[in-house]
């Protein structure tokens, strides 16, 4: 530590026996325009905050929540175009609580969910799955080779031989206890979500035009 002579720093008690003149450009700018440099800064922080406010948004990127540097991710990262779906999903789950699935009235609400969450901004629709999704396909090994179709029948329209073809083909899909609960009670949807919806900025260019139709 220095050791400072107190006589040639006087204390200055009073402002108006403060030299203006003392200390560098710097210095004299600042301390002899006090009022003026904080209503400046004040000025510009009212005006980045402003500026970072208008330009805030929300970013969900499922990428950005993962950490990038784990092997396995690296490797999911390196195919994920061969693994679409597999990822940043939402599993909605719809039961019945007085039956089971092949209640007319329940494949009627499941239907009814699947369209909303199918017409959902930013679902990858390609790659959704539920027994109401075309993906969602069985199987057979039969004389001819194989044969097959999606789990739910083209011709259904709620009958009896609806509902009858529906349970056969669940019971050689294999999606019991995934897409179908084991006690046939509830199903599952399996929305994908794209890691940006390429319609937002569409619609939010749109949407202060449409405002004022």
């Amino acid at each position: 530590m220095g050791n400072y002579n107190l006589d040639t720093m006087p204390v200055i008690r009073e402002l108006k026996g403060f030299d203006a003149r003392s200390g560098n450009f710097l210095e004299r700018l600042i301390f002899n325009n006090r009022l003026l440099v904080v209503l400046t800064c004040l000025i510009v922080t009212v005006l980045l905050s402003y500026f970072a406010a208008t330009r805030l948004t929300l970013n969900a990127s499922f990428e950005k929540m993962i950490p990038q540097s784990q092997p396995y991710i690296k490797n999911y990262l390196e195919n994920r175009q061969s693994l679409r779906g597999l990822g940043n999903t939402v599993r909605v789950v719809v039961e019945n609580t007085n039956g089971d699935i092949y209640d007319p009235n329940y494949l009627e609400v499941l239907k009814q969910v699947n369209d909303t969450l199918f017409l959902t901004p930013g679902v990858d629709r390609a790659w959704m799955k539920s027994l109401w999704t075309p993906a969602v396909r069985w199987t057979e090994v039969t004389e001819e080779g194989f044969r097959g179709g999606p789990v739910m029948p083209d011709s259904y329209d709620g009958s009896a031989s609806g509902v009858e073809q529906l349970r056969l083909n669940i019971a050689r899909s294999g999606i019991i206890g995934s897409l179908v609960g084991n006690n046939f009670k509830s199903s599952m949807i399996v929305v994908p979500l794209l890691e940006k919806d390429p319609g937002y900025r569409r619609r939010h260019r749109l949407s202060p035009i449409l405002a004022h139709a």
